[in-house]
């Protein structure tokens, strides 16, 4: 039963670096929506920025099409690590899965707050609670079992 709920998990989690990575291609290839909705209290400045200084305007299509990409990596790590841990099942890779899952959602979550993007923060937040659910599953499991200490 918990060796079932471990590659339940491990699926759950591998779901949500696909999700990840998908978000990551959302970023990069629609920023022109992003940067839109981003600007939308102050719509005026973000036209003023893409007319008169364009400069500032590169910098933040940078920034979010680096956000893409940060996004289109950590998903292929995720669904890495979860695959190793399907077919695996140890402690330390869910360990650092864990760690990296939730710094990672966490922290694009909180970017999303702050830049107050109502949509990119529902995107997020269901990316987060999705991946919050598949770590929580197997956790019996990992501390129930047993390992050495040295």
């Amino acid at each position: 039963m918990n060796i079932r709920l471990v590659k339940q998990g491990a699926s759950i989690t591998f779901y949500n670096g696909v999700y990840m990575f998908f978000l990551g291609v959302f970023f990069v290839f629609f920023y022109n929506f992003i940067m839109k909705m981003n600007f939308q209290a102050i719509y005026q400045l973000w036209g003023f920025y893409t007319r008169y200084n364009s400069d500032i305007s590169y910098l933040f299509i940078l920034f979010t099409i680096l956000i893409g990409i940060f996004l289109l990596s950590i998903g292929i790590f995720i669904c890495y690590l979860s695959d190793f841990i399907y077919k695996r099942k140890e402690k330390f890779t869910w360990i650092i899965l864990f760690i990296s899952g939730i710094l990672s959602w966490g922290g694009i979550l909180t970017m999303m707050i702050l830049l107050k993007n109502i949509i990119l923060i529902a995107l997020t937040f269901i990316g987060w609670a999705w991946f919050i659910i598949g770590m929580l599953i197997p956790i019996s499991y990992y501390m129930q079992k047993e390992y050495k200490e040295y």
